[in-house]
């Protein structure tokens, strides 16, 4: 019986199909924190754009109120005017 001898390229192969399957399983491994990575970049800016969304309706919201009262200020003077008016008739 022959012993395996070290420099034949059949005792190589093994040793090279691991480098192979580990030199793979580090590539899909890296492949996967890419994608994680681009993940949570989407998912910042999904959030960053989610909250210049609420800032815009905050903004909105305070115009809307300021226009409310505005008119209701207005609405008080004209009424205020008009009580004036009748208390000033009601002495005649």
């Amino acid at each position: 019986m022959n012993s395996p001898d070290p420099n034949e390229p059949e005792n190589e192969l093994p040793t090279n199909l691991a480098d192979k399957v580990g030199f793979l399983g580090t590539v899909v491994v890296t492949i996967g924190y890419i994608i994680e990575t681009i993940g949570e970049g989407i998912a910042l800016s999904e959030l960053a754009q989610e909250e210049k969304s609420v800032e815009q309706n905050k903004q909105v919201n305070q115009q809307q109120l300021s226009d409310i009262q505005s008119k209701l200020d207005y609405l008080i003077n004209e009424i205020n005017a008009m009580k004036k008016k009748d208390d000033h008739f009601r002495k005649w």
